[in-house]
């Protein structure tokens, strides 16, 4: 049986603090499944974590944010993002443990470094704001995108719209 890590980060995302057998009857599978393929919590937190920074890197590379204006390179990214926001927003509110997994934390900060990019040339070429420190803008970023998936996820806003939202507060947020 396959196990479906979406799933489980789902679960972990709605209930952080649920246990393994929670975990597993939201991923509908036995508690016995979930521990032949994650023998310990900290194993299935490191596979989620592991997962989640490559999607979300490969999802960040594909809207190639260097390229073009930086204010629709910001677009590209936010609608990239959002809907891979359910193992995202798990990663991002894990915190400091995952500088204990050395891949993670890599390409947590490979991640950053590329939305550190984005800003500098958006502060560069006039269309992110210049009064705002770059890394509080790089963290806006990350929070508007885990904030529009929170709200997707719990049926506030559709699919389509939690992206374009946004995107929308990101440009009148902390473009110029």
């Amino acid at each position: 049986m396959t196990v479906d890590l979406g799933k489980l980060a789902a679960a972990l995302n709605a209930r952080p603090g649920a246990t393994m057998a929670e975990v597993a009857a939201v991923a509908g599978i036995s508690r016995a499944t979930l521990h032949r393929r994650f023998p310990s919590r900290a194993d299935l937190l490191s596979e989620l974590a592991q997962e989640a920074v490559s999607t979300a890197g490969a999802a960040l590379r594909a809207a190639k944010p260097t390229q073009g204006n930086a204010g629709v390179a910001l677009d590209r990214v936010v609608h990239a993002l959002v809907p891979i926001g359910a193992t995202f927003a798990f990663v991002l509110r894990e915190g400091a443990w995952l500088d204990d997994v050395p891949a993670v934390a890599r390409q947590l900060t490979e991640i950053e470094g590329t939305l550190a990019k984005l800003v500098a040339k958006g502060r560069s070429d006039g269309s992110l704001r210049l009064d705002l420190p770059a890394s509080y803008q790089v963290r806006l970023i990350l929070a508007a995108i885990t904030t529009a998936w929170e709200a997707q996820a719990a049926g506030e806003v559709g699919a389509k719209e939690a992206p374009a939202l946004a995107a929308s507060v990101l440009r009148n947020g902390i473009g110029t």
